[in-house]
C-alpha cells in the first residue's frame, strides 16, 4: 500500500474519533470573528470571517438545499388557499453600506424587513423547488443587486445511500475463475445476502484497471450482461477512477483527463452491464477542480458527495472537490448546496467513517453522532471500499460482513430507506 493512500486510511480512522457538530469553540475563532452569540456561527467557520461580506443574503445560505425539519432558517409550512404546501423561511440580510434596501419573494413582492443589530430580518413563503430571492438598493448613488438561490427538498424522509469504492479485483476474480455466475466470486454473493436482508441498493464504484494493472475492465467478458441487468434493481455499476493510484488523480487533471478516463471505464462498464450501469459516483478522494464539474455534469451526474472534511493531522482540506471554503463549511453543518454552474448539488451524507473501520461493538453510537443531528440526519450514506473483503489484501477484515450486516441492519431498525441517489431531485425528495 502507498505512503499515500496510507495517510489518507490513517487520517480518515483518526477523524472518526474527531468529529463534532457543535459550533466553533471560541478560542478557536478569530480576532475579527464576530461575537461568539452571533448565530452565522452555526453556519461559518473561520475562514468565512476572513473577508466579512458587505452586502448579502446571511439567510438563507446562497444554493443551499432546504429539508422540512432540519430546523434554522426554516419557521415551519403552511398550505395556501390553492392547497399547495409552502416552506417559511427566515431572511437575514447585511446592507452594509447599501442604502434604500428592499428584499423580494420569489413572486417580486416586497418582504417586510425589520432591522435588527445591524441587519435587516424577515420571513419569505416558498412553493418551488428553485426559489430566487433579491435584495436591491443604491451604493454610492448606483443601484446594487444581490440574489440568492434556495433550493427545496420537498417531503424529504429518512434515506440512505449505498455505495462500495475501489472495484476492480471482483472482476479479476470472475475472470480468472470463470464463473459461471457472478454470484458464484464470494464477494457478489455476500452483497446479494445483504440486499436480501435490508432491501438495500449498492453502487459499486469501479477502477478500470486493478492497481497491479494486470487486469482492465477491457478483459473482462460481457457474457455476464444478463445477470446484471437482471439485478440491476438493487446492484449497479459506476466510474470511480482509471486506476487506485495516484492518489487524488483528478485534483490538478485538466478537464480533458477526467471526461478521457470517464468515458473509457463508463464505455466498458456499460458493455459490461448494460443498464446496471448508472452515473450515480462517487470519484477517487472526491477531489475534482472546478472547471471539471461541467464534465460530469455532461456525463449525467447530478449529485455529489463530501463533508467539506480536514485532515484531523495537518488541518488539510481533502475529499471537498476543491469547493471554497465558505461552500465546505456550511456543508459540514448542513445536508446540501448546488453549483449555479453546473447544477450539481454537492451533499453531506457521510457517516463518521465507513464500515470497514467500524468494529461491530461501535457501530450504533458511531451512527448516532450523525443520526442525531436533525440538520444532516435525513440522507445519510452507508460506504466503504471493496479491498477491505479480500484476504490477500494487507489491510483485510474478517469481519468485514458482519460490520456491514450491522450497519445496514441499525439504519434500517431506524427507518431509513434505502435509494439511488440519482432517482428524482435530492436522492428521491418532490
Amino acid at each position: 500500500m502507498s505512503t499515500s493512500r496510507r495517510r489518507f486510511l490513517q487520517s480518515s480512522a483518526l477523524a472518526a474519533t474527531a468529529v463534532s457538530v457543535a459550533p466553533l469553540a471560541a478560542s478557536a475563532r478569530p480576532a475579527s470573528s464576530a461575537p461568539s452569540d452571533d448565530p452565522r456561527m452555526l453556519y461559518f467557520d473561520q475562514f468565512y470571517f476572513q473577508e466579512k461580506p458587505i452586502f448579502r443574503f446571511e439567510y438563507p445560505f446562497d444554493g443551499g438545499v432546504l429539508q422540512e425539519g432540519t430546523g434554522y432558517p426554516i419557521l415551519g409550512t403552511e398550505t395556501g388557499a390553492d392547497g399547495v404546501k409552502r416552506l417559511r423561511i427566515h431572511v437575514v440580510v447585511r446592507p452594509g453600506q447599501v442604502r434604500d434596501l428592499q428584499v423580494f419573494d420569489p413572486e417580486g413582492t416586497v418582504i417586510p424587513m425589520e432591522p435588527v443589530a445591524g441587519a435587516l430580518m424577515g420571513s419569505a413563503l416558498l412553493k418551488d423547488r428553485l426559489s430566487i430571492l433579491k435584495a436591491r438598493g443604491t451604493s454610492n448613488g448606483k443601484p446594487v443587486e444581490f440574489t440568492c438561490r434556495v433550493l427545496w427538498a420537498k417531503n424529504a424522509y429518512k434515506r440512505y445511500r449505498c455505495y462500495i469504492d475501489d472495484h476492480s479485483f471482483c472482476f479479476r476474480d470472475i475472470l480468472q475463475a470463470q464463473y459461471k455466475s457472478i454470484f458464484d466470486c464470494f464477494y457478489f454473493a455476500k452483497l446479494r445476502e445483504l440486499h436480501t436482508r435490508y432491501q438495500t441498493k449498492i453502487v459499486l464504484n469501479c477502477f478500470n484497471s486493478t492497481p497491479e494493472r494486470d487486469f482492465t475492465l477491457a478483459m473482462f467478458p460481457d457474457k455476464y450482461k444478463p445477470e446484471f441487468e437482471d439485478n440491476a434493481h438493487w446492484l449497479r455499476l459506476a466510474f470511480h477512477s482509471e486506476n487506485e493510484f495516484p492518489a487524488e488523480p483528478y485534483r490538478h487533471a485538466a478537464p480533458e483527463a477526467l471526461a478521457a478516463d470517464f468515458d473509457l471505464t463508463a464505455t466498458q462498464l456499460k458493455r459490461i452491464a448494460g443498464n446496471a450501469y448508472t452515473a450515480g459516483l462517487q470519484i477517487h478522494f472526491a477531489m475534482v477542480r472546478p472547471d471539471s464539474y461541467q464534465v460530469l455534469a455532461d456525463r449525467g451526474v447530478t449529485m455529489l458527495p463530501t463533508s467539506g472534511a480536514k485532515n484531523p493531522g495537518t488541518g488539510d482540506k481533502y475529499c471537498d472537490f476543491m469547493l471554497p471554503n465558505h461552500i465546505t463549511a456550511y456543508l459540514r453543518e448542513h445536508q446540501g448546496w448546488m453549483d449555479p454552474d453546473s447544477g450539481i448539488v454537492f451533499y453531506n451524507g457521510a457517516m463518521p467513517t465507513t464500515c470497514e473501520w467500524i468494529p461491530t461493538t461501535q457501530t450504533e453510537w458511531i451512527h448516532h453522532r450523525k443520526l442525531d443531528n436533525p440538520r444532516q440526519n435525513l440522507l445519510i450514506n452507508i460506504a466503504g471500499h471493496e479491498q477491505y473483503w479480500w484476504p490477500f489484501y494487507v489491510n483485510y477484515k474478517s469481519d468485514i460482513f458482519e460490520r456491514w450486516d450491522t450497519a445496514l441492519r441499525h439504519v434500517t431498525e431506524h427507518g431509513y430507506k434505502p435509494i439511488w441517489i440519482d432517482d428524482g431531485f435530492f436522492g428521491g425528495c418532490d
